[in-house]
């Protein structure tokens, strides 16, 4: 009996390992309950944020719904793997929010009237009246929009991929299936092609071993169509893959993919090569224009640009690139702070960026008390 307790404790503790929830870049901010008026239930959500985000900057971030919360996997796993990316450079911190399903809503909410029960369109109603609007109102979220979604969920993010063009910019299906009673998803493709839209729509979606004829009817549409220059298809597949299985191998590729232009324009303003800070102008329009719109450049990015500068001891331009970086995350106390190091090497008068330096670092949320305590002491070890 007591190894039998031994061996179901050590589980215990390996499962709650499993679904911790440690984030290098990320923070959980809020766990609520929204009664949406169009389903006539209640939706649990959990709303994570980037480290750098506070309420009342100007600053915008895209936002990203995860749905079924519940099923705790595969939903951390898609966070880790979001945190990994924003960490790493490879895409820009963003809102996300995930949504909770119960299991006794779970089939009628992302079902259509074919079915009598279904509240799908309610549902429809739901995220893009109600919850969009909550993010936009509560955590300043742009209009930058991605779905991710599993099972049900893979097929209604789909649907909502054909409905909801103009509004979305990006959707992650994973395990969907395409059809439904009176509904073919394939269809719905080779309609959507037929339109130019006004920036790229990305569509990813993976299927395993659970729908092998939706994943072979869909990958023989996408063959047989030209897709236009508006839209980014692309699907993959598992053949031995279980149907709890694709979400951590397809998540990492498709969020990869859906950046990978931003990550490559963002790449160029830090590049060796280029010494011109006004290009940042250039390069923001040429992400807007491609996504339709603006996604910041990350903190890393930024400062890294002022460090190329100062290591080659132009500290003019260093300022400048500084003074880019905290204009866009003004809760990046560092960036004052380096900006001093600059002007201390071109003997200027700091006094006015100590000001902001101090002012920035007793309003950020980006610091630990820790931390706000260390960059203190950096200060009077600069200007002593």
């Amino acid at each position: 009996m007591l190894k039998k307790f031994i061996a179901l404790l050590f589980l215990t503790l390996i499962t709650c390992g499993l679904y911790a929830q440690n984030y290098e870049r990320y923070k959980v901010l809020q766990d609520t309950i929204i009664a949406s008026k169009n389903l006539g239930f209640t939706k649990g959500i959990t709303v994570t944020v980037p480290i750098e985000w506070q309420k009342g900057t100007q600053n915008k971030f895209p936002l990203i719904i995860v749905f079924d919360r519940q099923n705790k996997r595969s939903h951390n796993y898609i966070l880790q793997t979001i945190d990994y990316l924003t960490s790493t450079e490879q895409m820009p911190s963003a809102v996300i929010v995930s949504v909770a399903s119960e299991q006794r809503f779970r089939y009628i909410e992302t079902q259509y009237k074919a079915d009598v029960n279904g509240v799908a369109t309610e549902n429809e109603k739901f995220i893009f009246e109600e919850l969009i609007s909550f993010a936009n109102k509560q955590y300043n979220t742009s209009d930058f929009r991605v779905l991710i979604g599993h099972s049900r969920y893979g097929y209604f993010t789909t649907a909502l991929f054909s409905t909801r063009t103009k509004d979305l910019n990006g959707v992650i299906s994973m395990s969907p299936f395409f059809t439904q009673k009176n509904s073919d998803l394939t269809d719905s493709i080779r309609k959507m092609n037929e339109t130019i839209y006004a920036s790229k729509k990305y569509y990813r979606y993976g299927i395993g071993n659970d729908f092998p004829e939706d994943a072979v009817k869909m990958d023989s549409t996408l063959q047989q169509l030209t897709l236009n220059s508006s839209l980014d298809i692309k699907g993959y597949r598992f053949k031995q893959a279980s149907h709890d299985t694709t979400p951590g191998l397809i998540i990492s590729t498709a969020l990869y993919e859906l950046f990978e232009q931003w990550s490559a324009i963002q790449a160029k303003y830090i590049s060796n090569n280029q010494k011109d800070l006004g290009i940042k102008t250039a390069l923001d329009k040429e992400i807007t224009a491609h996504y339709g719109a603006p996604l910041n450049f990350s903190i890393g990015i930024l400062n890294g640009k002022g460090w190329y500068f100062y290591n080659e001891k132009d500290y003019a331009k260093a300022i400048k690139a500084w003074e880019i970086l905290v204009e866009s995350y003004p809760n990046f106390s560092q960036g004052y702070l380096a900006i001093i190091k600059a002007q201390i090497k071109l003997k200027q008068n700091h006094a006015a960026t100590l000001v902001k330096f101090k002012n920035s670092l007793n309003n950020s949320e980006l610091y630990k008390e820790s931390e706000k305590e260390g960059l203190m002491k950096e200060l009077k070890e600069i200007i002593k």
